[in-house]
């Protein structure tokens, strides 16, 4: 019994220690911080991470603020990425792989709301 007891302490002090691997809010209790949102701190972000390895060039090209205005601008940034067109214009909705988390979607719209300002 004697040398079980280093395992067992071994293995409560490893549980504690890895925890909080996720220790980010929003993951943890699903808080979306729409107060302040800024095309650098967030919108370029996600469109780096989930538009550009497609829309980077010709008609449409999420790279920068000017090509993002183009489709907020048109009504149709907005609408993709909520998953808003039915039917046959489904194939417009974005990114195709699928539907963005609902906080992403969240941020931009409430930048789209704030003015999409090049902030």
């Amino acid at each position: 019994m004697k040398n079980m007891l280093p395992l067992l302490l071994l293995f409560i002090i490893v549980s504690f220690s890895t925890g909080c691997y996720y220790d980010n809010e929003e993951y943890l209790y699903g808080i979306c911080d729409t107060s302040n949102v800024t095309f650098s701190k967030d919108i370029k972000p996600i469109m780096d991470a989930n538009c550009i390895n497609c829309h980077n060039g010709g008609t449409i090209n999420l790279t920068n603020y000017n090509g993002v205005m183009v489709k907020v601008n048109d009504s149709t940034l907005y609408k993709a990425i909520s998953y808003a067109y039915t039917g046959a214009n489904s194939s417009k909705n974005m990114p195709s792989a699928g539907k963005l988390d609902d906080c992403s979607i969240n941020k931009v719209k409430a930048w789209i709301d704030q003015g999409a300002l090049n902030n």
